[in-house]
């Protein structure tokens, strides 16, 4: 994963960590072929970024806050399993593989986002309401 926060780092926002990482094709409604790149769930957001023919190479191509994710599901197809996304009311379908670990840490910060008591509590402590 040190490979990938290099890659990334400079796009970065202050105090911004990456959580969990997975190699993925995006297919957006308004690109013509899958994108081959990087999904990258941190703290802040979800960084896609494609891959070029040259690895050394990167390029941000989509960013989702996470207050801007209205649904994320793993769902099973023909091509195998894949995450539909819907932010801003636009879906985007990833494909790639070992998701579980993805999925549960993009919840988990979701989970944080709407409800601020996780965020301050991370242990499940939140104080009595």
């Amino acid at each position: 994963m040190n490979s990938v926060i290099n890659s990334v780092e400079h796009v970065l926002l202050e105090e911004e960590n990456i959580i969990e990482c997975l190699t993925c094709s995006l297919i957006s409604h308004y690109y013509l072929a899958p994108q081959l790149g990087l999904l990258a769930a941190t703290n802040k957001r979800l960084l896609f970024y494609r891959l070029s023919a040259s690895e050394s190479t990167k390029e941000l191509v989509e960013e989702f806050a996470y207050i801007d994710i209205t649904s994320i599901k793993e769902k099973k197809g023909i091509t195998g399993k894949h995450i539909h996304l819907y932010s801003n009311d636009k879906f985007q379908q990833i494909q790639g593989m070992n998701m579980f670990d993805f999925m549960a840490a993009v919840k988990e910060k979701m989970s944080t986002v709407n409800d601020p008591v996780k965020e301050r509590h991370p242990e499940g402590l939140a104080p009595y309401r």
